[in-house]
């Protein structure tokens, strides 16, 4: 009889997942499990540890939580219940989120329960406000601001045109596409065979000599250089049109 009981409780634990935010699923309680928590209990508690863990990570933008999978509930015995969450890999934007529900009864955790949620977050984006030619440099003209969600991912986004203005698409850019740093460079401003000041801090003195550009360079590229004195090639790091600097 205790082996068949055993059972039933896991069972009744163990009760199935619904894939759809709206399926409804009854749980009733049992003579044995007298208590039900709902599917609505979970994606609540779900809901409240992602917006608590935004909070104190400090974000600010505008977001939703969709529910992708979440149990349809549980049932428990007699007792007093609680709640607490964790988020094991936390927030992933527009991506699959689990959280971790667990429900504690009388203060002791009696059941963890997955949820997978989807948080969608959205912030004012540069955008292209027409087709942006590959080398081509940015005017103001050719970008707007729009509501966008951001999905994640290796690059970072604008919120200000001036960060853009300037800038030269690596590659064709269509319009009403997010402006981002991997889609965006600093425009060529020394050019292969022109002459610019090459200097460098030796014992904390500043020596400039003139130098010959063997590439092309953006800011914050690294060319080859050759001092035109000397005749020896360096690599050093763009500044300016007219400067670029060597470590020594």
């Amino acid at each position: 009889m205790n082996r068949l009981i055993g059972l039933l409780l896991a069972i009744c634990i163990l009760l199935p997942w619904s894939a759809s935010e709206g399926a409804a699923v009854a749980v009733t309680p049992t003579e044995q499990l007298p208590q039900v928590i709902f599917r609505d209990n979970l994606i609540q508690q779900a809901t409240i540890g992602i917006e608590n863990y935004l909070l104190e990570g400090g974000e600010g933008r505008r977001h939703t939580i969709e529910v992708l999978k979440v149990p349809v509930g549980l049932r428990l015995p007699p007792g007093t219940i609680s709640y607490s969450t964790s988020l094991p890999n936390g927030v992933r934007f527009a991506k699959g989120t689990q959280v971790n529900v667990a429900v504690l009864l009388d203060g002791r955790r009696y059941a963890t329960m997955q949820c997978l949620m989807k948080v969608h977050v959205f912030d004012m984006m540069v955008t292209a406000n027409k087709q942006l030619i590959q080398g081509k440099e940015i005017t103001a003209d050719d970008l707007r601001i729009d509501e966008r969600e951001y999905k994640g991912g290796n690059w970072n986004y604008f919120t200000d045109i001036k960060q853009v203005v300037g800038k030269v698409p690596r590659r064709g850019i269509g319009q009403g596409e997010i402006i981002t740093s991997a889609n965006i460079q600093n425009p060529i401003i020394i050019h292969s065979g022109a002459l610019i000041n090459l200097s460098g801090v030796v014992k904390g003195i500043r020596v400039t000599t003139q130098g010959k550009a063997m590439e092309n360079g953006r800011v914050g590229d690294f060319i080859t250089v050759m001092n035109v004195v000397s005749g020896k090639r360096v690599r050093a790091k763009v500044i300016d049109e007219n400067n670029v600097e060597i470590s020594l």
